[in-house]
């Protein structure tokens, strides 16, 4: 009966440990969301480093916005609308890029961390880069236009 006791209790602290380290990973990086049309989307983890006295991580596999876009669900938007994107409050800065279907790529200007949609019709990707005094994330999210 002891060893059953002991297994159980064994088995919650090891449980609580794994909670803790899994909370502790995941504020290596950032979390960030988009708001178009009152509806709030998750968006998709790309590359992420990290850096601190005790620790650094640098998950840099071979990275490619326009992959990772497939994981995060094609959202159909009108021309000139507005996208708000919003990250953790520990980001202190915010840079986004625009793919295109070429593959052009190019910085894109923000209003207040609002994004205007284009005028022409087309498929986008969107990379957002978040960077703070520890680490640098980019998340992705990808539209098209109508």
């Amino acid at each position: 009966m002891k060893k059953i006791t002991l297994s159980i209790i064994i088995l919650f602290i090891l449980s609580g440990c794994n909670q803790i380290a899994m909370n502790e990973a995941s504020s290596k990086y950032l979390d960030g969301k988009i708001l178009v049309d009152n509806e709030e989307y998750n968006l998709i983890l790309g590359y992420y480093t990290y850096k601190d006295k005790e620790v650094e991580i640098n998950k840099l596999d071979s990275f490619s916005p326009i992959d990772v876009s497939d994981q995060f669900e094609t959202l159909s938007v009108a021309k000139n609308s507005e996208i708000k994107i919003v990250l953790e409050d520990k980001s202190t800065f915010m840079m986004v890029n625009q793919w295109s279907e070429n593959s052009e790529v190019k910085e894109v200007s923000l209003n207040e961390n609002v994004l205007t949609v284009p005028t022409e019709e087309g498929y986008y990707v969107y990379e957002v880069i978040g960077k703070w005094k520890n680490g640098e994330t980019t998340l992705v999210f990808d539209i098209d236009v109508n």
